[in-house]
């Protein structure tokens, strides 16, 4: 994402596809997912791409995320982490797909991985090699947590309602491409955007760190640019991707 002065008007470029935006609405920053918009002002603006047709805000890109995920934010904001156990599966499953490999044959890495659910049941009940990594220690399987992924590589890095937290989600999705072994699978699950939603729309939550939302279109664009070769979407929902890289 660039900023550029014209004239007296700031012009925001795309996080996703560098294209030009426009400042489609605000929200108070304390809005929070699947809540009411609180009346207070709009301190946070969102910015939707004329190209790809994304939509992001730039509030908290100098915030310390980590202040988000405390323990109010497991207990109110997402309590049912361990529900997200069957939901990372799925993106296991697509990955064993395009990879031709078991489960167990894998090596895995849950980026985002919250409380660690998925990698303690994983490693517990099918004997998966599944390691977590995030911006906060989980509380559970943390003896498989890596704070620093060094030069590990991985079969399959997949993130569970992540992507949509990063402010920079093509910087970081980079990152991802290289920590693949070769074949190696990226997929994620999220709620994508569509131009047809508003302010309204009960995904959108600052106070959650819910700050970028790609659309249908800006999936295909990273995908392009990080040079994917093969996809697959789960019952056909953008918000639901595998993407295989050799």
């Amino acid at each position: 994402m660039e900023i550029k002065a014209k004239g007296w008007q700031a012009v925001v470029h795309c996080k996703i596809c560098g294209g030009v935006t426009k400042d489609v609405f605000g929200l108070p920053r304390s809005k929070r997912t699947g809540h009411d918009i609180p009346d207070r002002p709009d301190d946070a603006r969102f910015y939707e791409c004329t190209s790809c047709r994304s939509l992001f805000t730039t509030a908290l890109d100098d915030d310390d995320h980590t202040q988000i995920y405390d323990d109010n934010y497991w207990r109110e904001d997402d309590p049912d982490w361990y529900g997200k156990v069957d939901q990372t599966l799925r993106l296991v499953m697509m990955a064993t797909e395009l990879l031709a490999k078991r489960p167990d044959e894998m090596e895995v890495l849950d980026f985002g991985c919250g409380m660690g659910g998925f990698v303690e049941r994983s490693r517990e009940h099918l004997q998966m090699k599944t390691w977590g990594t995030d911006i906060i220690e989980p509380k559970k399987a943390r003896e498989f947590f890596l704070k620093d992924l060094g030069s590990r590589r991985f079969d399959a890095i997949v993130a569970c309602e992540v992507i949509e937290h990063l402010p920079d989600l093509m910087g970081t999705l980079k990152i991802l491409r290289a920590h693949l072994k070769s074949p190696g699978v990226i997929g994620f699950q999220t709620a994508y955007w569509d131009p047809s939603l508003n302010r309204t729309w009960w995904y959108l939550g600052p106070a959650n760190g819910h700050v970028t939302h790609c659309s249908a279109a800006g999936f295909d664009h990273i995908f392009k640019t990080l040079g994917g070769k093969e996809r697959r979407l789960w019952g056909g929902y953008p918000g639901l991707q595998a993407w295989l890289f050799q």
